[in-house]
């Protein structure tokens, strides 16, 4: 046998066993391989049951990042609902840690009845404001800080778009739910004309309205928001700390709002150069007609149910239309109070179940 067919029998051979290399062959499987060219019936699957979390990064920053939670059967038509926590501008956990104000922090858990429905759901952190009781320290300027927390909204928003195929989530379906300072973020991101085409709708619980309002002030600077005490599950960036995070110490809620806006405001006197920009009562910042549902307790004692009277009132007067009645949710603008509730749902009266219900049936006709 000559050199000639030993070399072709032997690529004969190494084609045969090529054709006939076994794994698995369906692409949507996890082990599947393009060489593979007989089924072994060993394809390797995501399970499909159960609810994953991964941390992803929109940015540098060390607080930039969210933890997106995908519903089991997550694809390319599933819609994420992006959470927005609060804490007096100021407030928010270490960077390392994950956000449980919307999972059962604060005594209930809007996170999961939402996975249930199918929704994705990313809760982020974003870059806080700098903390101090220094007057001499205000940057003055408003939208110093409030700057880098409507960019952050946007950046992890792009993000989610850049993802998405990878993700499995769709690209151009977003819904916002803050609460306190994280609904004010939100509603002052979702209602400019500037926020990101993609974003079907925004919800609000118990945000500030008018942030020069002399009850709100008030309701701030007094006790039981005049020295909370921080700890590992909520610190601040501080001045006196070079701005770099802390854990210890306490805050007022009164300098946290008198941080984020840049100046010394006082109670009995307007400083709207320095509030009028933060408040998404103000009109100039009601510029996108954006299906808007605002939640609100009528025994808060930190932000004085009557915001939600004005900015149900402004938004509707802004564009021409009426608020929904109580069992509405398919008005463009709705507003409800709920009895026996305070600041952050609490008090063992408030019915957080309704809310989480009215939450959901609003999720289902605008998103």
């Amino acid at each position: 046998m000559n050199k000639l067919t030993i070399i072709f029998l032997l690529g004969a051979l190494v084609s045969l066993g090529a054709c006939k290399k076994k794994g698995c062959t369906d692409p949507e499987a996890l082990n599947y391989h393009t060489n593979v060219k007989e089924d072994n019936s060993l394809c390797k699957y995501e399970d499909t049951t159960l609810v994953t979390v991964q941390r992803i990064s929109y940015g540098s920053h060390e607080r930039q990042h969210f933890d997106l939670y995908l519903p089991p059967g997550h694809n390319s038509q599933t819609k994420t609902v992006i959470m927005i926590h609060g804490g007096a501008w100021v407030l928010g956990p270490q960077a390392q840690d994950s956000v449980i104000t919307f999972n059962g922090g604060l005594g209930w858990d809007i996170v999961n009845p939402l996975l249930s429905d199918g929704y994705a759901v990313a809760v982020m952190k974003y870059r806080l404001a700098c903390y101090t009781t220094q007057p001499s320290a205000f940057t003055g300027d408003p939208n110093f800080y409030m700057g880098d927390m409507i960019e952050d909204i946007d950046l992890a928003i792009g993000k989610l778009k850049a993802e998405a195929s990878t993700l499995g989530v769709s690209s151009n379906n977003f819904a916002l739910i803050g609460e306190s300072a994280g609904a004010q973020i939100s509603l002052i991101y979702a209602l400019r004309n500037s926020s990101d085409s993609d974003l079907k709708t925004v919800i609000s619980f118990y945000s500030p309205a008018l942030m020069d309002d002399e009850s709100f002030k008030s309701a701030a600077g007094t006790f039981p928001y005049t020295a909370i005490p921080l700890s590992n599950e909520f610190g601040m960036p501080k001045y006196a700390n070079n701005c770099n995070f802390t854990t210890t110490g306490n805050v007022n809620l009164f300098w946290g709002l008198k941080s984020l806006a840049g100046y010394d405001l006082q109670m009995g006197t307007q400083f709207p150069a320095y509030t009028d920009t933060l408040s998404p009562g103000y009109l100039p910042n009601i510029q996108r007609n954006l299906p808007t549902f605002i939640l609100h307790g009528a025994a808060d004692d930190l932000v004085p149910p009557a915001h939600a009277d004005t900015l149900i009132d402004r938004i509707t007067s802004a564009f021409g239309t009426s608020p929904a009645s109580s069992g509405d949710f398919n008005a463009q603008h709705k507003m409800l109070k709920y009895a026996n509730c305070g600041h952050g749902w609490n008090g063992g009266s408030c019915n957080r179940s309704q809310m989480i219900d009215d939450v959901q049936s609003w999720l289902a006709a605008h998103f």
